[in-house]
């Protein structure tokens, strides 16, 4: 394990860790939460990860990313280099965030965000099968392509598919896939061009 840079106190590090050159780290972070047998936590270089932020063993953090405070990245999730993840936010098990991203809203379970994108909204996963276990359910999840935004507090239900290129605005329910180059803006979908 490298050294980091800790900015305050309270910071746990797990021996296993590994970290890149150039890493700092928030006050009362914990890096290695869990089991490690869900495996290694990987961060590369020039990652600041903010104070209160609980990564999972199984993470993999690319260069530069910026982790804002309170974050929790999950099992086995993925974060792309110079992505910033708002503070609060979540990055659940499986969860694949692309390089050069903003994500300030949480992503859930197995959800993929691809390269360039711009992430502000809200996922639910439809667990129609009310008998099954929440935590056992691999219903399909979201798959966020590259170029595309999703405004504040826009909620996407369910394994939609968004762009690539696409637009969602804040405050949309998207309940079917928005294609490459639509807007969906006050319940209709149009070309980007329309605008």
């Amino acid at each position: 394990m490298n050294k980091y840079k800790a900015n305050g106190t309270g910071i746990y590090v797990h021996e296993k860790v590994k970290i890149g050159k150039n890493v700092s780290i928030g006050h009362c972070s914990c890096i290695g939460f869990g089991d490690p047998e869900d495996g290694e936590i990987i961060i590369e270089d020039n990652v600041s990860i903010g104070a209160f932020c609980i990564i999972h063993f199984g993470a993999i953090i690319r260069k530069s990313v910026n982790i804002d405070h309170n974050c929790t990245i999950g099992i086995e999730a993925i974060i792309g280099k110079n992505t910033k993840i708002l503070s609060g936010k979540e990055v659940t098990y499986k969860a694949i965030v692309g390089e050069n991203c903003i994500i300030g809203g949480h992503v859930p379970d197995r959800t993929i965000i691809e390269d360039d994108v711009t992430y502000m909204g809200e996922i639910a996963h439809t667990h129609r099968d009310t008998t099954k276990d929440w935590d056992n359910n691999e219903e399909p999840s979201p798959i966020i392509y590259k170029g595309s935004f999703v405004g504040v507090n826009a909620l996407i239900i369910g394994g939609r598919k968004i762009g690539p290129c696409a637009y969602v605005g804040a405050g949309e329910i998207v309940r079917t896939d928005v294609m490459k180059g639509l807007v969906l803006l006050k319940g209709e979908m149009k070309p980007l061009a329309f605008y």
